[in-house]
């Protein structure tokens, strides 16, 4: 029941449309009812009148099943229209609830979640919840209402055909249900599970094909993903199985019922108060009756699916966003003064700390260069900055105040970021650009585009800037990608500018192009560059060269080239090299950075 209830708190803004979808479903079985009773009243005393020569008025329920007929037709489409239509609006506000739980969280709260199994929580597992509305509640009510008025109606003619039809329902539509569910509730439950699973391996194979072929592991993959898919087909075999065995066992109930019901008229037939012609019409009701529960052992099979479904999505109930907002937030920062004091991160609570005591500062429109080994913080820096992660010890500052009391909305609204990934939808190179600004015009984008070096080769593909780019990037380079990334995030056209190795996959003259562009670009600006290019390293105004966590050395280019071991060291190998371990691997003690407000 609980997972009931969370269902018809999200689907409460759709609740009218459920009513009337069910609405519609009485209307339209009852109507199949009530035809085919009339249908056989008609046709027995058509039959007696002709028999005895009598007159008979055949207009009045010749017009009746007519519009019986219609209502039954008319019903069952306005039925379907509106239950599906019902369905989709849930299923989008579903994704949409979905969303709203996973956005807040942080990537590494989602780092043991692959790709695929997140795809299937958001496409196959929401589409299961399509049932609990269309196979589950609707069967249900419609049996309901349309069970208790045809039981009453035979109840009329013979209160003992109305308890054996009665029994004979109750067993179809509720006991055969129930052990439907009981012997579907594993492999459902299983299919739901080994789907998913299925979709991850899959998913995770096709992104990568390539080093898995060139590691020799593609076969043990294939492997994998046909053992998979083995042990789906059988849960889906079994769950089969079980359906079809549901439906003989609704049509056994209904046989019994129709042969339970003449067994019991004939005698009747004898007495006073029932006619001969009343024969036919209280057998065919007693038959349609059971179209009101054909559907319900089919619909509690799928509920071991429904409910493990269920169980997947709200599991992201209990992840609670790494970043706290402000119960009170004060107004957006007005410039872009950064101030770390003591910061301390760790991404695991029993991990080594990705920032330990960080003291720096970074100054309205400076460009600021963070370098040093892998491991060191410097992306960390990023996330606050973002926040992605929140300072577990120390205060950042941001415009003179800690950045908890900003919304995290406020704050990104000022940042444009590439990161060390740059993700590309399947669509067209217009509408990847246009994810940075969707309000920004073609002289804007195209000008985003010429700053990233990028505006020529663009104009150079099949279609222009409408040429579909493929799964994350397919059709396109490894530095046109990135270079989309770079032009995406200089559309925002915000005051902060944080580039994480910009310059991966571009040559050496690409790289150079594209940083004249940038320099006027970035007048008025604050850069945060963390790369392992040297040559865009020399330009900026401040180097922090970092390790463990902490500001082993900062200056400009020169002075650290000159006086820093360490860092000489990083600059001879490109910025890939490691860092020694040794204290006093700088020939001069780092200075501590001018912490201002």
């Amino acid at each position: 029941m609980g997972d009931l209830r969370w269902w018809l708190t999200l689907a409460r803004p759709y609740l009218g449309y459920f009513a009337l979808g069910i609405l519609l479903s009485v209307v339209t079985v009852s109507a199949n009812m009530a035809l085919l009773a009339v249908s056989g009243w008609f046709l027995a005393s058509m039959a007696a009148a002709g028999l005895v020569a009598a007159d008979f008025n055949y207009f009045t329920p010749a017009a009746l099943i007519r519009g019986l007929a219609i209502t039954r037709t008319v019903g069952r489409y306005f039925e379907r229209l509106v239950s599906h239509d019902a369905t989709l609006r849930l299923l989008t506000g579903l994704r949409v609830w979905f969303y709203r739980q996973v956005e807040p969280l942080s990537p590494l709260q989602l780092q043991g979640l692959r790709s695929g199994d997140l795809l299937a929580r958001i496409r196959a597992d929401i589409d299961t919840l399509d049932s609990v509305y269309l196979r589950l509640l609707t069967p249900a009510v419609v049996a309901l209402v349309c069970v208790t008025g045809a039981v009453a109606v035979l109840a009329v003619y013979s209160p003992a055909v109305a308890l054996v039809d009665l029994a004979l329902l109750l067993a179809a539509g509720a006991l055969l249900p129930a052990l439907v569910e009981r012997l579907g509730r594993r492999p459902g439950t299983e299919a739901v599970e080994i789907g998913a699973a299925l979709k991850a391996e899959v998913v995770d194979a096709v992104e990568g094909l390539g080093e898995l072929t060139v590691f020799g592991a593609f076969d043990e993959r294939r492997r994998r993903v046909d053992e998979l898919g083995r042990r789906w087909i059988a849960c889906q075999a079994r769950l089969s199985r079980l359906s079809g065995l549901s439906q003989a066992g609704v049509l056994v109930f209904t046989h019994l019922a129709v042969l339970a019901t003449a067994w019991l008229m004939v005698p009747l037939l004898q007495s006073p108060g029932v006619a001969a012609v009343d024969f036919a019409p209280v057998v065919l009701l007693a038959m349609g009756c059971f179209e009101a529960v054909a559907q319900l052992p089919g619909a509690w099979q799928a509920l071991g699916q429904m409910r493990a479904a269920t169980r997947r999505l709200r599991a992201f109930e209990a992840l609670r966003p790494g970043v706290t907002e402000p119960e009170a937030p004060v107004e957006a920062p007005a410039n872009d003064a950064l101030r770390f004091v003591g910061v301390g991160v760790r991404h695991a609570p029993e991990g080594a700390a990705a920032l330990d005591g960080l003291d720096l500062a970074i100054a309205p429109g400076e460009r600021v260069a963070l370098v040093g080994p892998s491991g060191a913080g410097k992306s960390t820096v990023a996330q606050l900055l973002l926040r992605l992660v929140e300072a577990e010890r120390g205060t950042l500052h941001w415009d003179g105040r800690p950045i908890g009391d900003y919304r995290s909305e406020d704050l990104r609204a000022r940042i444009a970021y590439v990161p060390q990934k740059v993700y590309l939808f399947h669509a067209s190179v217009r509408d990847n650009l246009l994810i940075g600004a969707p309000e920004a015009g073609e002289d804007a984008m195209i000008e985003a585009a010429r700053l990233a070096c990028l505006h020529d080769e663009i104009l150079a593909l099949p279609e222009g800037y409408d040429t579909l780019v493929g799964e994350e990037g397919l059709k396109l380079s490894g530095g046109q990608i990135r270079r989309l990334g770079i032009a995406r995030a200089l559309l925002r056209d915000a005051p902060l500018l944080i580039l994480d190795e910009p310059c991966e996959g571009l040559d050496n003259a690409t790289a150079a192009r594209l940083w004249r562009n940038l320099d006027g670009y970035l007048a008025g600006r604050t850069l945060l560059l963390i790369s392992h290019h040297m040559a865009w390293v020399r330009e900026v105004d401040r180097v922090l060269m970092l390790e463990r966590g902490r500001l082993l050395a900062e200056g400009d280019h020169a002075t650290l080239a000159r006086d820093c071991t360490d860092y000489r060291r990083l600059a001879g190998g490109g910025l890939s090299g490691t860092s020694s371990d040794d204290e006093s691997a700088c020939d001069t003690p780092p200075r501590p950075a001018e912490l201002s407000s």
